[in-house]
């Protein structure tokens, strides 16, 4: 059986030797010679001219010694194989790695570069740059998003500050000069009555002032949000019901016609119902002053899905869309010749109020006239 299996085994991968007691070789292959009892490995060369090793099992069969001999070159050649592309992967790997993160860091560093520049300039007072972003849309990117929103915060904020500087220089010079030459008049007053009358356009011109840095404080106050600690909720139409009653006699001695239409009651919003009377007062002051004598005065409240409105309508001239734009801006005044009694604070203010109750104000055309509409958020219960 062994001399007919031994050569059917293909490349010979296996090999069998049948020994008697002395050693003689009865059958199979003659390769191996002095191989221990049990399971031993037979190195590659050791004797047996081959190129890898064998696993070998020499045990006892009847009286003779039979050797089992199982050729590892197909394993060792396949370890070498895995061996081989293992090595070369991980140098594949490691290089394409190691280029990658190369290019990544570099192409990282200019962006961060860049981005350093840039925060520099802003750093120096160009507040007008902003960081740039690219169409990847990476952590980099969206953080650069989130600067640039609160730069072009910051921008706005510097520009309606340089704006409000500039502005109450410009619209506190002349009282503050008018003011030393009534003062100087009065010093060189001879009579009593001249210097009175002086001194008393004098206080005048100082209390003027002294309105237009309490109008901006209440403005600075109400736009950080200050306020809110006496935030309550209230009737709208209560507080509308009140203004009305107050400027129903001081509209009829002037010469306007002050009416109150809409809902008598449930209209409830949250806020400061003092800042509110603010808001109407400054509105229906607004109207009187720059409408003629003899117009039409209108107060509304109404309510829609969950909005309270409130409307201010006249019937006197408009405004041009232009203005409208610009009215709520500090100082900015209509009449551009400022004969008139005012400091161009009131609509800022109304503004600051409506948005410190997260309310909407908007100016449109009442054919013939202006309307003012507030629309405040209807309060739950």
């Amino acid at each position: 059986m062994i001399d007919n299996h031994g050569p059917a085994i293909r490349g010979q991968e296996t090999i069998y030797a049948l020994r008697s007691p002395a050693g003689e070789l009865l059958a199979g292959s003659n390769r191996f010679s002095d191989v221990p009892s049990g399971y031993s490995i037979l190195e590659p060369n050791d004797h047996h001219g081959s190129a890898s090793h064998y696993k070998l099992f020499n045990g006892p069969l009847g009286p003779n010694a039979l050797v089992v001999g199982v050729n590892s070159g197909d394993t060792d050649e396949l370890a070498r194989i895995v061996l081989i592309s293992f090595g070369w992967a991980t140098a594949i790997v490691l290089s394409i790695g190691m280029t990658g993160a190369a290019i990544l860091a570099y192409r990282t560093r200019r962006r961060i570069s860049s981005l350093a520049q840039i925060a520099h300039a802003i750093g120096h007072g160009e507040l007008s740059k902003r960081l740039p972003i690219s169409s990847r849309m990476d952590e980099i990117d969206i953080f650069s998003a989130e600067i640039n929103v609160a730069l072009a915060r910051l921008d706005s904020s510097v520009a309606a500050l340089k704006q409000v500087t500039t502005d109450v220089a410009h619209d506190l010079k002349t009282p503050i000069g008018r003011t030393f030459l009534v003062l100087e008049d009065a010093l060189n007053a001879h009579a009593v009555d001249e210097m009175r009358t002086s001194v008393e356009t004098a206080l005048e011109e100082l209390r003027s002032i002294a309105n237009t840095f309490d109008a901006l404080l209440r403005i600075a106050q109400i736009e950080a949000r200050s306020r809110t600690a006496r935030f309550t909720a209230f009737d709208l139409c209560d507080i509308v019901g009140e203004i009305y009653e107050t400027y129903e006699v001081i509209a009829a001695e002037e010469g306007y016609e002050l009416t109150m239409h809409g809902a008598a009651g449930g209209c409830r919003i949250n806020g400061d119902p003092d800042l509110i009377r603010q808001l109407l007062a400054n509105l229906l002051s607004n109207a009187m002053r720059h409408t003629p004598v003899g117009s039409r005065i209108c107060l509304e409240v109404s309510r829609g899905e969950g909005q309270i409105l409130l409307n201010i309508a006249d019937n006197g001239p408009s405004i041009s869309d232009e203005d409208r734009a610009q009215v709520f801006d500090r100082f900015y005044r209509v009449e551009k010749s400022r004969t008139t009694a005012g400091s161009g604070l009131g609509l800022s203010l109304v503004k600051a109020i409506s948005e410190l109750h997260g309310a909407a104000v908007t100016l449109s055309n009442n054919n013939p006239g202006l309307r003012v509409a507030v629309q405040f958020q209807e309060l739950r219960a």
